[in-house]
């Protein structure tokens, strides 16, 4: 399956309110309704909660102060269990050994779930706060008009660099392995298959999950000649190096780079010309949840612009949301500000889908290859 652009507009954009969330039909005593039902109950959105809602979440993934403001307005608690990725949450909610109402789900794991039962039909856009989804947002390759998940973080394969060292400014892939005067021997790169091939593909002219052998080869050429400029291949402590000056060029996830920013102001955050891929992060609610109508609020209060600034501030990722780009610039970003894509930079998104089977191949025979 190719990468297609994906054209949205992430910029802020006016919201007439930011609703809290909840007003339609009485909740009931039974708190185990997962959306699967049929005609107005299953659009019955709940009016109001208590107890609990059991969140499964990746490790450092959502600010304490969102989830205690959550609390103060709805009366629901939520007890946060981690996991370190998205492989892990798969393995243990298909087991059926997890005892969780919301999870964070990948896209890239969205389908099998969905395929396989583990997620509640929910349709999050007839929600109250289900209309601030960008509407590029809805339709998703993995979950058509979002009938199982909602938007919680976008993540971006960019490029960050130290403006204090290199005098040039960094503006595409080709700058990024040409390894501009100054980057050689300081330069970062992921230790991540899909990330690097696709950034070498673009950088070539070619397109993410091409069919075409002789754009690998040339994929692999480049990244052989670069090679020698690279001081660590790791995806690992790409923050620290590129704020204390290690490394002073890296491929960069948009929230690492933000949190590197607030400890370097001289560094420059680049989602390159030929385009670069992202991903994202969702929320669902499993079928075996115990607290389903919490989870919908949970969730909802999650679409709301403001919530969702106040927790994206914390992770640095962006969400798409109307008004998310309003509502970030009230609050301290500390010196990392989350990173919300202009409408021009928005338009060279490439959303991250999976790659056939015999493309995946190609890409394990490269990266093989390439690291030797």
């Amino acid at each position: 399956m190719k990468h297609t652009p994906l054209r949205l507009t992430l910029a802020a954009t006016s919201v007439a309110a930011l609703l809290l969330g909840a007003t339609a039909c009485a909740t009931t005593d039974n708190n185990t309704d997962t959306g699967n039902g049929s005609g107005s109950e299953a659009a019955a959105f709940p009016e109001s909660g208590s107890g609990v809602v059991n969140l499964f979440n990746f490790t450092n993934y959502i600010n304490p102060d969102t989830l205690e403001h959550f609390t103060e307005e709805t009366g629901i608690t939520v007890n946060v269990d981690t996991f370190s990725s998205a492989e892990e949450m798969v393995a243990k909610v298909k087991t059926g050994s997890a005892t969780y109402d919301v999870v964070t789900v990948s896209d890239y794991v969205a389908e099998d779930l969905i395929a396989s039962g583990q997620l509640a039909e929910i349709d999050a856009t007839s929600w109250p706060n289900g209309g601030n989804i960008e509407d590029g947002f809805i339709d998703m390759y993995f979950d058509e008009g979002r009938q199982y998940t909602t938007p919680y973080a976008m993540i971006y394969n960019g490029i960050g660099y130290s403006s204090a060292v290199l005098q040039d400014p960094v503006t595409s892939w080709d700058d990024y392995f040409s390894a501009p005067a100054g980057s050689s021997g300081l330069i970062g790169l992921h230790d991540s298959q899909t990330f690097v091939i696709d950034a070498a593909l673009l950088a070539t002219g070619s397109e993410p999950c091409t069919d075409d052998g002789a754009d690998y080869q040339k994929a692999l050429d480049l990244l052989n000649e670069f090679k020698p400029n690279v001081k660590v291949i790791s995806s690992d402590g790409t923050i620290d190096r590129l704020a204390g000056g290690e490394t002073v060029l890296s491929t960069m996830w948009n929230g690492s780079f933000a949190r590197a920013k607030a400890q370097n102001a001289d560094l420059e955050y680049v989602l390159p010309e030929e385009g670069y891929t992202m991903g994202g992060d969702n929320l669902a609610i499993l079928t075996n949840a115990q607290n389903a109508d919490n989870a919908k609020i949970f969730m909802n209060w999650m679409l709301d612009p403001a919530n969702a600034a106040t927790n994206a501030n914390w992770i640095k990722y962006s969400v798409p949301l109307k008004g998310i780009g309003e509502a970030l610039d009230q609050l301290d970003d500390g010196g990392g500000k989350v990173i919300v894509p202009t409408d021009e930079e928005a338009a060279r998104g490439l959303l991250q889908t999976p790659c056939s089977p015999d493309v995946k191949e190609q890409y394990d025979k490269l990266w093989t290859m390439f690291k030797g």
